[in-house]
């Protein structure tokens, strides 16, 4: 039985593997020189690296994040690496209408938009008992009616930046998108968590499944009118988003998580454009990690427990 899992598993890999790969490059219909590209969450992190990279190919850039002596300084970084037109917008993804305002300014400025990368992103980093105030020891159960709140708006906050800021933007630019003349993409960050669950992360890794729920479903949608959307899941990456997570104030002691083998926001960055330039579906980083992620939870969930279990230290 788990000879035959494993091979449809290896029939379904290099099925995908040929499909893939018979896409057309998409830079023989968009010219890297003059890409129309906005960046959604690029203060720092991946989405700066992306900015950057993006400035190198001669894109024209729309820069957005809420820290603005941030953004002016990432605006001066790709006019000096290149790009020939750099405007930078300050607001919050969690307020729609900054994103309005955003969406308004975009059109002014560049006429239109060719690619979207939604960079923006939170994380959680408590067991979910931990934040919401409930202790067990030797089988008596304690509940801080105080956390067992603060959960509320932790929850809230991440679903609203991981989940429906994401919607939002997908709303105001998707008819931008539509009406560009080349091979529009929308391409949105996720991670292994909207894939596989893991300790530590549940409210992180709900928001991203649900960002996989409804972009997969939209694709479909989207398809007859030539609009991409592409996924971008990558595995624990060195940024500082895990010392920002909604959850810190919630609990006590170290964070736990990868402490090495940590993907940089380079090499991410350098994969998110290639994958945007072949319009890829979904992608895993590194490949590998993903695949033998998604195929050990169909056919050895439980071990799949056990090496989150063991990764996290829970």
């Amino acid at each position: 039985m788990i000879q035959n899992a494993l091979l449809s598993a290896a029939v379904t890999i290099l099925l995908a593997h040929y499909i893939s790969r018979q896409k057309s490059d998409r830079k023989k219909t968009v010219d890297p020189n003059g890409e129309r590209v906005i960046i959604v969450g690029c203060s720092s992190g991946i989405g700066k690296d992306c900015a950057l990279k993006y400035a190198s190919r001669g894109a024209k850039l729309v820069l957005f994040a809420r820290r603005e002596e941030l953004l002016k300084q990432l605006r001066d970084d790709c006019q000096a690496a290149g790009s020939p037109h750099v405007e930078y917008f300050v607001g919050d993804v969690t307020k729609e209408h900054d994103l309005q305002q955003l969406s308004d300014f975009t059109q002014e400025k560049l006429q239109g938009i060719d690619t979207v990368i939604y960079c923006a992103g939170m994380i959680s980093v408590r067991p979910f008992l931990e934040s919401c105030g409930v202790s067990v020891v030797d089988k008596t159960v304690t509940v801080d009616k105080e956390k067992s709140q603060a959960v509320d708006a932790a929850l809230l906050n991440i679903t609203t930046i991981n989940y429906f800021s994401a919607i939002w933007t997908a709303k105001l630019f998707l008819p931008m998108l539509i009406s560009s003349s080349v091979a529009p993409n929308y391409i949105v960050i996720s991670s292994m968590a909207g894939k596989v669950g893991a300790p530590t992360r549940a409210l992180y890794a709900g928001s991203k499944h649900a960002l996989h729920g409804f972009f997969d479903s939209i694709r479909v949608e989207l398809n007859p009118l030539n609009v991409h959307i592409g996924l971008i899941c990558p595995g624990t990456v060195d940024t500082d988003l895990r010392f920002s997570a909604v959850d810190t104030s919630l609990g006590s002691g170290t964070v736990s998580g990868s402490k090495k083998n940590k993907l940089s926001p380079n090499q991410v960055a350098d994969r998110i454009i290639l994958a945007s330039d072949l319009r890829e579906r979904e992608v895993y980083i590194p490949s590998w990690f993903g695949y033998a992620a998604l195929w050990a939870k169909l056919i050895a969930s439980p071990l799949v427990d056990v090496f989150a279990a063991r990764k996290y230290k829970t």
